[in-house]
């Protein structure tokens, strides 16, 4: 199993970006990777929830179903997954205040790649740190997202 923590510093509310967290309609913005979502709850996410999520790596899509496996309105979301091909993961997304009205959005990451040894040695050749670049982009565009909008 793989692991690893990335985080943000982001000027704005810890409210907004959890809103925007929950809101899967809206995932594809900040999530490059995010080709779409199929069947989530169509409002915010909450505890047992689940959606699928079609991601796009290296040029191939890949469908993962996920469940949110704990919600802690305005600092916490977890969501448990695991992608047709047999790989499994489990993302915290953790929203903490930093005072003035910023956050700190911290992603903690374990997963076990797809197709066994294979795919531990393909993690280990080439997409390990690719995954912590992809969470490194996602972070920062979320940033960017959240700050568009001046804070009141």
């Amino acid at each position: 199993m793989a692991k690893f923590a990335r985080d943000e510093f982001v000027s704005c509310p810890p409210q907004r970006v959890f809103d925007l967290l929950c809101d899967l309609d809206r995932l594809s913005e900040f999530s490059h990777m995010t080709v779409g979502i199929r069947n989530g709850p169509g409002r915010a996410i909450a505890t047992g929830d689940r959606f699928e999520q079609v991601v796009k790596v290296l040029g191939v899509e890949f469908d993962s179903e996920w469940e949110v496996t704990s919600v802690v309105p305005g600092s916490l979301i977890r969501i448990e997954g695991r992608s047709h091909s047999n790989g499994k993961a489990s993302l915290t997304q953790r929203i903490t205040p930093e005072g003035g009205g910023c956050s700190r959005v911290t992603f903690d990451v374990d997963y076990d790649p797809p197709f066994g040894v294979l795919g531990e040695l393909a993690d280990k050749v080439l997409l390990e740190r690719r995954s912590e670049e992809d969470a490194e982009k996602i972070l920062a565009a979320l940033k960017v997202l959240c700050e568009a909008v001046p804070v009141a």
